[in-house]
């Protein structure tokens, strides 16, 4: 079996797939970008004589968001921290403009005068706009926070946007502000989350996504009357899967005369394109999706026929031209021959604790065997949703013999904003919960061994992994941690901005929840744990920084777990590198192996102190809980907190002396070079501002 999985593995970390789609306007060409030798590079395609994709761009960096000028001849898209024009077919390509500080996202104004584009140049995610070649820089947005989601109207006038401000993380507005620079002007209500503006090709409506009446659903707004009305209704939720990334997944897209709007909807862990008449007024809403799994709108090719991706948990994004009459015609083909009989997943539900429904993905392997192994695979997020779109790993393992579970717990999008916040100031509590009845369920199912049950997750799934493990650790036989927080109060103060925000509107900062920040970190229940645990991680992420994972490797240490661990260079908040991605071979090689040494393991005396019961008191502090050590240990309380005495304290001890050694070293270092880096920062910003 093992080779198996190795072979599918190979074979799945090998595709590179597509991304970043751009429709031409007249909707003959689309460009895309596609990694080669692991370097992004941009390619062109005609869908009409259907030729090959042509590369166009030859460059040792990465290029991405390739974008056409409105008469269709030039392409502005970023190399690196640059934005680059260059004609269609990749010849003169210019650098337009470079700045140390990130900027991304370029969108050429409708009149072909201007780009516009974000940059971190003044600390926040702010629009810029430049003309075309290149002069005349100007700062649109300012204040403190981030803008996403830009748009222009199409008189060139008005740029729209999406944000949401720190004084009120529950509501995510939509903006307009002068293309000249002025004062922006909010186009929706508060309270409410909204995303994926589009105007129509007339100017006079705005649609977007809002989930004012507690499911996400189309709002039109009248730019002349400023008037608001609800295209579609009902407890479906529209957009993709991702909840902060709805407008490129699946938002209303207008077609070329305005007359209809195309849509994704979710129906049953499906993205389905749907289209409905622009006055409708909610009715002739029709499905025009045949194909069951994940569906993306690119664009409208003409009045009749979309450019769509369509993906499913066995067969990667290809591209698709969909008729509104549901005529499929398939563009590309990346399917690859070993998966052509996929296991599909059963779609179940269970009740949690307290009653809730959750839903779940259950693959059962093809097989004759009476009893299999289990994984229990948890998503990330937590807004986010396992559903019919493309994913390897469930089907790998399934395919090699073991059922695999994914629980749409608490927190999870698709079932409506009210479950979607359920676990607001309950992060790995209450869906942790939901992880763990579930794995209840699946072990009493006469197909599964419940002695091997592993568990695994990336992400916030991986920060769950943690919490299952601590929380019920005789259900687990393994667990495997993909780049997952363990001490999430830890995490709030040393993230990127994004996720510090996001952790604080769900679940207050450290000082106002303090309770939930401990319960919720499974670091300080480190000594619980019982199973073998692998964990993996980027030494570049900024969303989850190392630390998290470092700190859990100390606690494991401290407490004599059995675990493995590894970190990635070059690699940020996931694996990139097909390199890196052939890594999920050591999550099968740990699970399989952690399954047959689990119990000689502990008969070893390493699982000792995980049988203890830890009582989370107020008396307890969190540092004495994290240095929670077994009975061989001598603990003395001094001024400075609890000391511990024996050769595994002092060996602890020993690594903290050489690590502050270290810092002390790279301290220095930065004092004697702080002033030149600061001339050289400074000659640098004044050079590109």
């Amino acid at each position: 079996m093992q080779e198996r999985i190795t072979s599918l593995i190979e074979m799945f970390a090998g595709v590179t797939n597509p991304s970043n789609y751009a429709l031409s306007p007249d909707g003959s060409t689309i460009a895309f970008v596609q990694q080669v030798n692991d370097v992004s590079q941009i390619f062109v395609m005609s869908l009409d004589t259907r030729d090959w994709h042509r590369r166009i761009t030859q460059t040792l960096d990465d290029c991405d968001t390739p974008r056409w000028s409105p008469d269709g001849k030039q392409i502005v898209f970023m190399r690196g921290d640059a934005l680059w024009v260059m004609e269609a077919n990749g010849a003169h390509a210019r650098k337009l403009i470079e700045h140390p500080a990130k900027n991304s996202d370029p969108r050429w104004s409708p009149d072909g005068s201007r780009i516009a584009f974000y940059s971190r140049r003044r600390g926040w995610n702010h629009i810029w706009t430049i003309r075309a070649d290149g002069t005349d820089l100007k700062q649109i947005t300012r204040g403190d926070f981030d803008a996403d989601d830009l748009r222009w109207t199409p008189n060139s006038e008005w740029l729209v946007y999406c944000s949401t401000r720190e004084d009120d993380l529950l509501t995510r507005g939509i903006y307009f502000v002068p293309s000249e620079g002025g004062a922006e002007i909010m186009a929706t209500p508060r309270g409410c989350w909204n995303g994926a503006p589009q105007i129509s090709p007339d100017g006079k409506t705005l649609a977007y996504l809002s989930d004012a009446d507690g499911w996400f659903n189309i709002y039109l707004f009248d730019l002349h009357a400023r008037t608001t009305r609800q295209l579609t209704r009902g407890e479906c939720e529209i957009g993709g899967p991702f909840f902060y990334d709805v407008a490129s997944t699946g938002g209303p897209v207008f077609s070329r005369d305005g007359a209809r709007i195309a849509y994704i909807k979710h129906r049953d862990a499906k993205f389905d394109v749907w289209v409905i008449d622009a006055d409708a007024f909610g009715k002739n809403e029709r499905r025009v999706s045949t194909l069951d799994g994940n569906y993306r709108i690119v664009g409208w090719k003409d009045a009749q026929t979309l450019v769509v991706t369509f993906d499913s948990l066995s067969f990667p994004p290809d591209l698709y031209l969909l008729s509104l009459d549901g005529n499929a015609q398939q563009i590309t083909n990346s399917r690859l021959p070993e998966m052509e009989n996929p296991i599909a997943p059963e779609w179940i539900s269970y009740k949690s604790r307290d009653g809730l429904d959750i839903h779940a993905g259950l693959f059962r392997p093809k097989s004759s065997a009476e009893k299999f192994p289990a994984v229990v695979f948890l998503h990330g997020g937590p807004n986010f949703q396992f559903a019919q779109f493309y994913y390897p790993l469930p089907q790998i393992l399934a395919q090699s013999g073991y059922v695999v579970f994914a629980p749409n717990f608490r927190g999870s999008t698709g079932f409506g904003t009210e479950f979607r916040r359920a676990n607001f100031r309950e992060w790995g509590h209450a869906d942790a919960f939901d992880a763990i009845d579930g794995t209840r369920w699946l072990a009493q199912q006469n197909f599964v061994d419940p002695a091997r049950i592993a568990v695994i997750g990336p992400s916030y799934g991986g920060y769950l992994t943690l919490c299952a493990l601590t929380l019920a650790p005789e259900l687990f036989c393994a667990g495997v941690d993909l780049y997952g927080d363990s001490e999430i109060a830890e995490s709030y103060r040393h993230g990127e901005r994004d996720g510090r925000l996001d952790l604080k509107r769900q679940m207050g900062t450290p000082e106002e929840n303090s309770e939930g920040y401990k319960r919720g970190s499974p670091l300080y229940l480190a000594s619980r744990i019982q199973a073998p645990l692998l964990i993996l991680h980027g030494k570049d992420d900024l969303l989850v920084v190392p630390l998290m994972s470092e700190k859990m490797i100390e606690a494991l240490k401290i407490e004599g777990k059995y675990f493995e661990s590894h970190f990635y260079d070059d690699e940020g908040h996931g694996f990139s590198s097909p390199q890196n991605r052939r890594g999920a071979v050591f999550c099968d090689e740990a699970i399989s192996k952690f399954q047959e040494q689990k119990s000689l393991k502990y008969n070893r005396g390493l699982g000792i102190a995980s049988q203890r019961t830890l009582a989370m008191t107020e008396e307890h502090s969190a540092k004495t809980n994290y240095h929670r050590r077994t009975s061989r240990y001598r603990v003395e309380q001094t001024r400075n907190g609890p000391r511990f005495f024996g050769k595994r304290a002092r060996k602890t001890r020993a690594r903290r002396r050489a690590a502050r050694a270290r810092r002390r070293e790279r301290d220095c270092w930065i004092r004697r070079n702080r002033a030149s880096e600061r001339a050289r920062y400074f000659r640098d910003a004044i050079r590109f501002t």
